[in-house]
């Protein structure tokens, strides 16, 4: 548990080192705030690469790509299910959920903030996301809202908790 105390933070903290806008990293602007400070804006860079990453296994069902940008102390909290809080459990999780559907997500990125070794993003699904039901081939819009807190490890950005809700309203801070 040393890695989760470690990043919980008082909101209050964490509101006061809200980011501040610069230009974006190519010409086409991205949808979060980006760094001033060259070192954190390249750490955001990294860590985007990584929720990259999630999102492609994701979408390709790819259970075994998604566990290994897990970090080995991590967690996985889904609506309506137990904490999944060891690999066997997070594959088990996926598994199951890939054996019922298939993703075409596009994450919409809302939030990355750096500090040190710790970050996290926030993201929502645009409206074009959906999620298609594999037994009855029934496709439906996929309005989830997520949250993903990362920590570099040996030099590599690793997903430590990851929760969503499907709540499809988009709330803007």
């Amino acid at each position: 548990m040393k890695i989760i105390k470690n990043i919980i933070l008082p909101i209050g903290i964490l509101s006061s080192m809200l980011i501040t806008p610069i230009t974006s990293f190519s010409s086409t602007p991205p949808s979060y705030t980006v760094y001033k400070n060259v070192e954190k804006s390249n750490a955001q860079k990294e860590v985007l690469d990584v929720i990259m990453k999630y999102q492609k296994a994701l979408n390709a069902g790819n259970t075994k790509e998604i566990i290994s940008l897990y970090a080995n102390e991590s967690y996985s909290q889904w609506n309506n299910l137990l904490t999944a809080d060891s690999k066997e459990k997070k594959e088990d999780q996926y598994n199951n959920l890939f054996s019922k559907e298939k993703f075409n997500t596009d994450f919409a990125i809302d939030t990355i903030w750096v500090d040190g070794n710790t970050a996290f993003v926030r993201t929502h699904h645009h409206n074009g996301s959906v999620v298609t039901d594999t037994k009855e081939q029934k496709t439906i819009l996929d309005l989830n809202r997520e949250v993903f807190i990362l920590h570099k490890e040996n030099g590599e950005w690793k997903i430590i908790l990851y929760t969503f809700n499907t709540n499809p309203l988009q709330g803007v801070a």
